[in-house]
């Protein structure tokens, strides 16, 4: 073996070591004790939060306070049920809508980098459809796992409708 066929061998094992080192974890898709990160537990049209986004509820006292939100018929029994020392709530909100037929459901989620992932499927009336003429303020509320995480991002489901 030559001198440069030496060097090229050498470089090309030293190249593939830095590109494996550099390569990321898989995210995280379930807890350590195989428990889904999140599950869905409730949802409603009226939940009161008329901003888009999300709220987390740390504790029944937080949930507690969803009782005096105008408007709100999202039931609270599914969200007081969670243990708040494993799990979180969080309530992804479409903010308020001009009719009915509006709705957020979670498909999936995964934490990689610190950040909880939840991506949801929103739905909307198609043109056309008879709804309800209603204000909405429609909402999933979802258990998470209370561990692994430090940010929150909720993203919506590619190709949906």
């Amino acid at each position: 073996m030559t001198l440069l066929s030496r060097c090229l061998s050498l470089t090309l094992a030293g190249a593939s070591l830095l590109v494996a080192g550099c390569a990321t974890s898989e995210p995280q898709v379930q807890t350590d004790e195989g428990a889904p990160l999140a599950r869905q537990i409730s949802q409603s049209s009226h939940c009161g939060l008329t901003a888009p986004g999300h709220v987390l509820l740390k504790s029944e006292t937080d949930v507690g306070r969803l009782d005096g939100l105008q408007g709100r018929t999202l039931p609270l029994a599914p969200l007081r049920a969670v243990d708040f020392d494993r799990e979180r709530v969080v309530l992804a909100a479409l903010g308020q809508k001009p009719t009915g037929g509006y709705s957020v459901t979670l498909v999936s989620s995964a934490i990689e980098d610190d950040t909880l992932e939840l991506v949801v499927s929103i739905r909307e009336p198609q043109p056309g459809m008879l709804v309800t003429q209603a204000l909405t303020t429609p909402c999933a509320a979802i258990a998470v796992t209370a561990s692994g995480w430090s940010d929150i991002r909720i993203t919506p489901e590619q190709n949906n409708r």
